[in-house]
Parts: C-alpha cells; sequence; structure tokens
C-alpha cells in the first residue's frame, strides 16, 4: 500500500476553455466537500475531511517566470491524476506532457478519465488508452509495442452545462470508489488477527469480545456492504439513464450496451437488477417491433462532421466525405466500413468530385488534381487520369456507369468505364464549363452548362445548355438559360426540365425551364422571384403530369407539360429530401426538424403519420433513400444513421379473426364513486379506472401518463408508473406473472412489483398458454411474438454486441 503522504489528493489537467474549466471547477468543489460516511472513514482511519487538497493550476500556480516548476512539484506531490476529456484535450501539449509526467512517477493505474464531450476515441489521450511493452520477435529481437488499456472512466457529457452539472455529482462517486479501500476481506483479515491477539491474554473476556466484535464487524459489514450495493445501484442506473439517452438520440448500438451492462457487468463489476434498464433493453433491441415504423437501425460513423453522402445506383453502396477530408466508401448490406481514402481535394471539394460508376468502381478527384477510378469490393486502384494542367473541375457518369465525362474547363473528355480509354473531347471557345453536368437516362446524350466568366455582381449571367452526343460529344443544339447556376434535370420523354438560380445584387429567383432536346426548341420557361428551389422530383405514379420543388419549408406542385402551378404545402420546417409515390398521386418529403409529410394532391393536404417516421434527433441535414429504409445525417454531426421499418425475425403471421379490444375502463358515471372509494388523490387529473380480469387490481390512469396501481382488497397503492398512455384495457398475466395493460395503440409489461419492463405496439391479445403476444398489422390482418423475459433480453442483447 502506498503510504507515502501526499499534498494533494489530486491532480486535475484540462483545458483552459469554456466547458473544460467549467467541469473541472465544479469537479474540484465536489470532491473536496465530499464526505464518506462517517463509519467507513473510522474503519478506514480517516480523520479530518475525505478529501482534503485537490491541485487546479489556476487556482494553486504561484507567479512564476518558470510555470514548469510548479507544475512538476504538484505532480509529484499528488496521488492521482484526474484528466478532462475533451476532443480540445489532444490538441494540448501541456496537457499530454502533465500526463506523461505523471504516468512515469505514479504509474497509470492511478489516473482517471472523465468524459465531458466526443466520443472516447476522440476524447481520450493516448497516453491514458495505451501502455508501452516490452515484446520479443520471432528472430530474438526485443521492441516495444503499444498494447491498448481500458482507462478507469467517468462520462458527464451532457447537452448543456445544467446537465453537465448533474452528471458530476452523480458520477463523483466512480472516481471516489477508488481512491479507498472498501473491500471487506481486507478489514476481516485485520480483525482476525486482533481477535487472536487477545485470545492470547484471557479467554473468556476474548470469548465474549469475539463475539461482540463479529456481530459488530457483520453489523459493518451490512452497513458497507449496503453503501456498495447503493454506488452499483446509482451505476446501474446511470448506464439506464444512458441507454434511454441513446435511444433518444437514434444510437440503438449505444443503447443496447448500456442496457445490457446495467443489467450485467460494468467494468468487471456485477450490476444490480433495474426495471428502467430491461425496459431500455426491450425497447432498443425492438424485441416487439412488427414493422409498422421506421426506427434507426445502424449508425456509421466518420471522423469530422459529414459533409456529402452518395449512394450507389444499385443501393448497396454509399460514399460519404467529411470535414476530415477523408472519403469513406461503405457497405450498405452489412453496415460496415469498406475502405477510406484521405488523397482528395478538400479545399474545392463538393458532390461533383465523386461518383459512383455502375455497381462495381467509384472515381474521385484527388488532391494531385487528378481522376482516380477504384474497385469498390477491394478498392484498388483501376486508373489514374492525370490532369492535362490545372486540377480537373468536376466528373459525372450516365445511369448505367458506362461514361465518365471530365470537366477540365473550356475541355471536356469522355472515357469508356471498360477500357479507360479516352473516346473522345471537346471545347468550348471563351466559355466556362458548370460544374453540373447531366446525361440523358439512355446515356445518349450529355448536357453541358456554359457561361462567360462574369465579375459583375449587378449583372445577370446567362448559361448557355450545350446537346452533345454521348458517343462523340458532338453539339446537336442549345440554348440559352436565364440563369447562372444549376440546380439538376427531371426527364420526361423528349424533354428536359431544367432548374437554374439566378442572382443579380440582393434579388434573387429560380427558372424553370423546358427544353425538347431533339428539336432543340424551349417549351416553357417560368421565373419564381425571391425563390430558391432546392429539392426536386417528377412523380413516379402512373398517369400522374406532375413534378415537385422545395424552397425552404414549402414544397410546390407543377404541371410537367406546361409548367403550371397545381399545388403548394407549407411544411413544419425546412425540406431536406422530396420523394414521389409509386401508386398514388402522392410525395413525401423529409424536413429538417425530423418531420415526415404526405403531400396529397387529391386531398390538397399534408398529412402525417404518427409514429410511422421515430426521427428522434433536432436537425437533420441529408436524407437519401435506400431500397428498404433511409440514409440520414443529422446536423453538425459525423452520423449517417439508417433508419428502416423494423421487423422482429420471430414475428409470424397468423391467420385468425379476433373480436375489437373494447374499453374495460370504469363507466365515466361510476368514476366519481370510485374516486372517493379509494380516496384518490388528484382527482381532477384522472383520465380513466379500469380492472384486471379477477378485480383484485385497479389501474388509474392520469392526465400526466402516470399510473396508480391499488389493491382492490384493501385500497392501499401497490405500484406508480410513469411515462404511460391511457390504460383501458387488462390482456392478462404470462408465464411469470406479468401484467399486459394498455388501449389499442399502446401497452406496457409490469413486473411483479408493478414496475415496467416492455412495451408493445397495436396489442390485442395475450396468448398465456403460448406464451406469445398478438399483435394488429393495423390492415385486419395480425402477427404474433414470443413473450420475452429478462434472459431472453440478455442473451439477444449479447448476439447483436458481438455481430
Amino acid at each position: 500500500m502506498d503510504k507515502k503522504e501526499y499534498k494533494y489528493d489530486a491532480f486535475i489537467s484540462y483545458r483552459h476553455c469554456d466547458l473544460d474549466k467549467f467541469v473541472a471547477e465544479n469537479l474540484h468543489k465536489t470532491l473536496e466537500t465530499y464526505e464518506l460516511p462517517k463509519n467507513i472513514k473510522e474503519k478506514l482511519g480517516i480523520t479530518g475531511r475525505t478529501i482534503k487538497r485537490v491541485f487546479r493550476d489556476q487556482d494553486e500556480l504561484p507567479l512564476s517566470s518558470n510555470l514548469e516548476d510548479p507544475i512538476l512539484d504538484a505532480l509529484n506531490n499528488s496521488k492521482y491524476l484526474i484528466v478532462i476529456c475533451s476532443p480540445r484535450l489532444k490538441e494540448s501539449l501541456w496537457c499530454k506532457k502533465e500526463i506523461e509526467t505523471f504516468k512515469k512517477i505514479r504509474g497509470r493505474k492511478n489516473i482517471f478519465c472523465v468524459l465531458i464531450e466526443g466520443e472516447p476515441s476522440d476524447s481520450f489521450p493516448e497516453e491514458v488508452l495505451y501502455d508501452e511493452e516490452t515484446v520479443t520477435d520471432k528472430s530474438g529481437k526485443k521492441k516495444k509495442v503499444k498494447k491498448l488499456v481500458e482507462p478507469l472512466a467517468a462520462d458527464v457529457r451532457g447537452v448543456n452545462k445544467k446537465e453537465v452539472l448533474k452528471k458530476i455529482k452523480e458520477e463523483k462517486l466512480r472516481l471516489i470508489s477508488p481512491m479507498y479501500n472498501l473491500d471487506y476481506d481486507d478489514l476481516k483479515q485485520r480483525h482476525k488477527l486482533r481477535k487472536m491477539k487477545k485470545m492470547i491474554f484471557i479467554s473468556t473476556i476474548v470469548s465474549i469480545c469475539a463475539i461482540l466484535f463479529a456481530l459488530y464487524s457483520t453489523f459493518m459489514f451490512l452497513k458497507i456492504f449496503n453503501q456498495q450495493r447503493t454506488l452499483k445501484k446509482h451505476q446501474a442506473i446511470s448506464l439506464s439513464s444512458d441507454a434511454k439517452d441513446y435511444l433518444e438520440k437514434d444510437s440503438k448500438y449505444n443503447a443496447v450496451k448500456s442496457s445490457y451492462s446495467a443489467l450485467t457487468k460494468f467494468n468487471g463489476v456485477k450490476m444490480p437488477y433495474t426495471s428502467e434498464a430491461e425496459y431500455n433493453l426491450s425497447e432498443s433491441l425492438g424485441v416487439y417491433d412488427v414493422g409498422l415504423s421506421y426506427k434507426s437501425t445502424y449508425e456509421l460513423k466518420t471522423k469530422g462532421v459529414v459533409d456529402y453522402v452518395k449512394v450507389s445506383d444499385d443501393l448497396n453502396y454509399a460514399l460519404s466525405f467529411d470535414e476530415s477530408e477523408e472519403l469513406v466508401l461503405w457497405d450498405l448490406i452489412n453496415f460496415k466500413k469498406l475502405n477510406s481514402f484521405d488523397n482528395l481535394n478538400a479545399f474545392t471539394f463538393d458532390d461533383e468530385h465523386f461518383i459512383f460508376l455502375a455497381s462495381d468502381k467509384f472515381a474521385y478527384i484527388s488532391k494531385d488534381g487528378n481522376v482516380i477510378v477504384r474497385d469498390i469490393k477491394t478498392g484498388k486502384e483501376l486508373k489514374n487520369i492525370k490532369k492535362i494542367k490545372y486540377s480537373y473541375q468536376s466528373i459525372a457518369t450516365d445511369m448505367d456507369g458506362k461514361y465518365l465525362v471530365i470537366n477540365d474547363s473550356p475541355n471536356l473528355y469522355l472515357y469508356d468505364t471498360t477500357s479507360f480509354k479516352m473516346i473522345s473531347e471537346h471545347k468550348f471557345e471563351k466559355e466556362n464549363i458548370a460544374d453540373e453536368m447531366y446525361f440523358s437516362s439512355d446515356g445518349s446524350k450529355l448536357f453541358v452548362g456554359t457561361s462567360i466568366a462574369n465579375y459583375d455582381i449587378l449583372k445577370a449571367t446567362k448559361t448557355t445548355m450545350h446537346n452533345l452526343n454521348t458517343n462523340d460529344l458532338k453539339e446537336n443544339n442549345s440554348f440559352v438559360l436565364n440563369s447562372s447556376y444549376l440546380s439538376g434535370t427531371i426527364e420526361n420523354g423528349d424533354n428536359i426540365i431544367f432548374i437554374s438560380h439566378q442572382s443579380v445584387g440582393t434579388d434573387y429567383a429560380s427558372v424553370i425551364t423546358s427544353y425538347n432536346y431533339k428539336n432543340g426548341e424551349v417549351n416553357y420557361e417560368k421565373v419564381f422571384d425571391g425563390a430558391w428551389f432546392e429539392k426536386m422530383v417528377k412523380s413516379n405514379a402512373k398517369g400522374v403530369n406532375s413534378f415537385a420543388v422545395s424552397h425552404g419549408n414549402v414544397v410546390d406542385v407543377y404541371n410537367l407539360s406546361n409548367g403550371s402551378f397545381i399545388q403548394s404545402f407549407s411544411l413544419s420546417s425546412d425540406v431536406i429530401g422530396i420523394y414521389s409515390s409509386y401508386d398514388k398521386d402522392i410525395y413525401l418529403a423529409f424536413t429538417t426538424n425530423g418531420t415526415v409529410s404526405f403531400l396529397s394532391l387529391e386531398y390538397k393536404e399534408v398529412i402525417n403519420y404518427t409514429g410511422l417516421y421515430q426521427l428522434n434527433l433536432n436537425k437533420y441535414t441529408i436524407v437519401l433513400a435506400t431500397e428498404n429504409g433511409y440514409l440520414l445525417v443529422p446536423k453538425n454531426d459525423n452520423r449517417i444513421i439508417y433508419y428502416e421499418k423494423t421487423r422482429n425475425k420471430d414475428l409470424k403471421k397468423e391467420d385468425i379473426k379476433l373480436d375489437y379490444v373494447e374499453d374495460d375502463s370504469v363507466n365515466v358515471n361510476d368514476l366519481d364513486k370510485v374516486k372517493k372509494d379509494y380516496n384518490i388523490k388528484n382527482k381532477n387529473l384522472v383520465k380513466s379506472i379500469s380492472y384486471d380480469s379477477k378485480k383484485t387490481l385497479m389501474f388509474v390512469s392520469y392526465t400526466n401518463n402516470k399510473l396508480v396501481i391499488y389493491s382492490v382488497k384493501d385500497k392501499n397503492i401497490l405500484g406508480e408508473v410513469s411515462g404511460v398512455s391511457q390504460i383501458y384495457h387488462y390482456f392478462g398475466k404470462d408465464k411469470k406473472g406479468r401484467i399486459y395493460v394498455g388501449n389499442l395503440n399502446e401497452s406496457y409489461i409490469l413486473n411483479k412489483d408493478y414496475e415496467k419492463v416492455g412495451h408493445i405496439k397495436s396489442l390485442v391479445k395475450l396468448d398465456e398458454k403460448k406464451d406469445r403476444v398478438i399483435i394488429s398489422n393495423n390492415d385486419g390482418t395480425y402477427s404474433s411474438l414470443p413473450v420475452y423475459y429478462l434472459d431472453d433480453l440478455l442473451k439477444l442483447a449479447k448476439e447483436y454486441l458481438k455481430r
């Protein structure tokens, strides 16, 4: 045991930034004001305050021309080092030196980490994540290698300082506990030695003392055991709370991991059971999902905040580019990272700098200004198309990935993607090529916009659209767009609709131009002053002749043939994506706040289906459709989250007919009598009252989503549950005596202590004999799922985390 007297119990190392400083100051106060329970202090021989002094340089550092000496002195005289970890910490050479110095003096076991922001991989310094170890290789040479270790850490991350401060108070025990030996075995050994000494002197007195001492020791053990159990209970509750937070942030993996740890072991310590953890594990695993709603199932993490994402035409792969200047190739079948590349020209990077070529290749513009083509499965470089003079500006391909066109303004180069030979080239005299280039759907035509450089912001710029044959880049015809910025195209037979913009001074407008590329004539042109169209889509429904465009939080629908206005829809926030139904005149719009709306032209209204899309984050910037779901990127986030209709693999279709689940609650006219008989508090807030089948339990639902369970026999309260919808039906008990109650939309599983441990949507029946739940598919059909107990959930979670 370390018997050295230390001037400081702990040294806090941190960056002098706002949040880091806030955590350091409050952790300092919390540690110096905390007191261990009196009985434990007595057993450990602690007098006075538990933690007497904590070093934090802002308070303890004296005025000195040499800052290094007082810091080194403090480190030498500190028993523990507490590192405040955030993504900013790695930028501090001073903090790195403090950690390295302490590690040499005291070793890494006395170093604790406090995570305040970011993920552990982004915030924990290498000095605490790795130890150097000397190994001998096959040739007998000794070399040093880095060995990954798991630091002792507390997590105080929160959405604001108030929540962080709350977490500090909750997590302080994680730092304080390892500073003291609270293990009973050590205490017990000392008591045995004392007993043996006393037995040498007098047998009768020692026997009596031994009995009294044993009783006292047992009492103290129980007290200390209860203290340790309380600490573990707090930890389990904290992990469960983390799981709930992760669920609300649509991070399924972390939600499963936290709730599973809360029910098994955390840092090697067995956790006590909590109903909250079981409920959150059931929710995060989605065991009762039958495919009625879109929920987050996977998340792809990039190094930096995501800027751009593209999905391959076969929907099996995605490419992302983020602020770390890394291009990442993702497998959307297994949702894993296949490869990453950092040799991209990030200074001028946009989504015209990388593309998929068919389903087996992709291309991007490198830092050198060349075009690199790679194989998707292997990442192997297939072709490096060297720049002629300056960096290539943009690249494009047709729908089949047969051609690769390179913009080397004012020149165009066309390559065959099988042989990588240049097929043809085209030069535009005195004109600059726009970054955006578009192929016709059959790949036979290439549309390229050019303009003459205009440096006068008060003068309108016009773009000439050129219609080129793809095979030889010869021009068929051209026309002039009354705009300068291209957004995209919609193809309708022989007609191409261009969406473009014009900006002159502070005035701006959007332009819709319909152009027949066979005869070279403009069908119509519509100018919309003060609008800036962003997302657009053509209706896929048979016989529907319309397309939709968005500007801000508005979606406008126009006639494809003549550009006439059809309908406008106002949404709750800005639109990030529009999709079209294939069988109805309906558009689907995703907005920044996570709302997904059905825009019906038939009913001329916005329809929102509650619970169908469970997008829980505050703001999104990108949405992309895949075969079975959607990829969404939250604002200022390094995650690409996949949402799909989650369906349990054990789901079984049932060919049955069931009676409508009726309201079993007490008649409104009898409510007042029941309230009076049971002396129910807050009578005015009672929403409904119902009973179990044997009328032994009474369920009282409140308007604040609270449920109180009474014993009918003695009218006592048996339990209270928060966060539940109105209860008006009792479904029965499963084989372990758990209760199933709810309504047509939301039902809940309560354990024997009347705690919420499960949640089932659209439950209509509990099959007690088969131990299965029958769930409505909301279309007149039914499906069934097995009842999941705690052991089942833990087994599923273990398998999921392994994957």
